[in-house]
């Protein structure tokens, strides 16, 4: 009984601090709600990242049976090099790659804003897992599933 109310305690801990990370991640470091232009940046780099960490997540935990946690190291680091990809991409396409250096290059052009809207699909994505974790988990036991 104590072993099951710590396990119970671990999980929300996990989650609660998912949920922090998503607000800040997604919310307060990037500032993605001030006007209509950010709040479509945050739904494009939140929803792919979302999108490509829980098709990993599903590839990789389910169909190849990886481990939980070696599924979620590499739903984290391919997500993020394929953000880091796609703005490198975007960067270049401006033609100004060769007018800063490389901390103003990543600042002028909202690669750290970016990359932690990317951060916040990743743990959105990570706490949907969990959720459907552990609704899986008092499903098979024969309970309901929590509230």
């Amino acid at each position: 009984m104590e072993l099951q109310n710590k396990r119970r305690w671990k999980d929300r801990l996990i989650r609660a601090g998912l949920i922090s990370g998503i607000v800040f991640f997604g919310f307060i470091f990037p500032d993605s709600l001030s006007d209509h232009e950010k709040m479509i940046h945050f739904a494009a780099h939140v929803g792919m990242s979302f999108c490509v960490a829980s098709f990993l997540y599903v590839l990789c935990n389910i169909r190849f049976r990886i481990p939980k946690k070696r599924s979620h190291i590499i739903l984290i680091a391919v997500t993020l090099v394929i953000g880091a990809i796609y703005k490198y991409v975007e960067i270049s396409g401006e033609g100004i790659l060769h007018l800063y250096s490389l901390p103003d290059l990543l600042t002028v052009t909202g690669c750290y804003t970016s990359m932690s809207q990317n951060i916040t699909g990743i743990l959105a994505a990570i706490l949907l897992i969990e959720y459907a974790a552990a609704y899986m988990k008092n499903m098979g036991s024969g309970r309901s599933a929590p509230a």
